[in-house]
């Protein structure tokens, strides 16, 4: 693949050659003979000067992009790598809400022996821990999910064990099955850019405790801090990372106790070691990373338990 600042570099010598009115004559005739490349020279007509660009730089990488004089980003086809400035184009997140706004809590109500103050005090508490655990920019950028951890009691053996993946993880122990972290020394969560969807609802279980269920899909668009790849110039490539949750949560001395955590992330490098952060795919390391079991991240119906383990290959992102 030609680097695309090159590309644009030859893209404006070219139509400076006077030779060039000539030349697309001809290679237009031998297009049409061919029929190659009619839709995407169909499309590129809108552009102004499509027909030019598509009889000057032949056959193209279905995944390189066009100069951004040619054709608008939000025009470009889903299978283009996404760029900083749209980092959700061609994504079904694109719709969803921004961060903090798609998590929400249920109306609570009297369950069992817990009255509507315990219910929505547990309720409150459970979106909070949500947030601060894949919301929140600190956590994201790779520093202690202080806030997160305040919330828990540190009573319950669960918040010693989360506190130990923390200092040292490792296979068994992970910080990523309850936290969102990506490392600050390679690449960062472009701002703003966090999507959410999901549900939470409550029920009381038969010992009596009150059990807040959560099933989240967090989507989150990162690029590369050093060394990334810009699609045109100025614009770099944004990596779209898909970060399910399904979370149990118990009131616990006037803060909560983890009952439960599934985590499934998808198009993240699951040949990384485990250091506690989740290292995205990029665009050329997805293409060449080895395929897992096809999966469409944003297909409802199955719980995480459900979806085959190991390495999956996103559908889309």
């Amino acid at each position: 693949m030609s680097e695309p600042a090159d590309f644009v570099t030859r893209l404006r010598a070219e139509r400076q050659d006077p030779g060039r009115e000539e030349a697309l004559r001809l290679d237009k005739a031998r297009r049409r003979r061919k029929a190659v490349l009619i839709g995407c020279a169909g499309a590129l007509v809108l552009t102004g000067f499509g027909v030019w660009l598509a009889s000057v730089t032949g056959d193209r990488p279905a995944n390189e992009p066009y100069a951004p004089q040619a054709l608008q980003e939000d025009m470009w086809p889903d299978e283009w790598p996404a760029t900083v400035r749209l980092p959700f184009r061609g994504s079904p997140a694109a719709a969803w809400e921004d961060g903090a706004a798609g998590v929400v809590a249920p109306k609570a109500e009297a369950a069992g022996d817990h009255s509507v103050t315990e219910v929505a005090a547990a309720l409150r508490h459970s979106r909070e821990f949500l947030l601060e655990s894949n919301v929140t920019p600190e956590p994201l950028a790779g520093g202690r999910p202080s806030a997160a951890m305040d919330l828990l009691d540190p009573r319950d053996p669960g918040t010693a064990a989360l506190e130990a993946a923390l200092q040292h993880p490792d296979e068994k122990h992970s910080p990523l099955d309850v936290f969102t972290r990506f490392d600050p020394d390679e690449e960062a969560v472009v701002k703003g850019a966090v999507k959410s969807r999901g549900t939470m609802t409550y029920e009381v279980a038969p010992s009596g405790e009150l059990l807040v269920h959560a099933d989240y899909t967090f989507v989150y668009a990162v690029t590369k801090n050093h060394g990334g790849w810009e699609i045109v110039p100025g614009a770099p490539e944004a990596a779209r990372v898909i970060v399910r949750r399904e979370v149990t949560l118990t009131p616990s001395h006037g803060r909560l106790a983890l009952r439960g955590s599934e985590r499934l992330v998808v198009n993240a490098d699951c040949g990384a070691p485990e250091d506690g952060y989740v290292h995205p795919l990029y665009h050329a390391a997805a293409a060449k990373a080895p395929k897992g079991t096809s999966l469409d991240p944003y297909a409802k119906g199955k719980a995480i338990d459900d979806i085959p383990t190991g390495c999956v290959t996103a559908t889309r992102t």
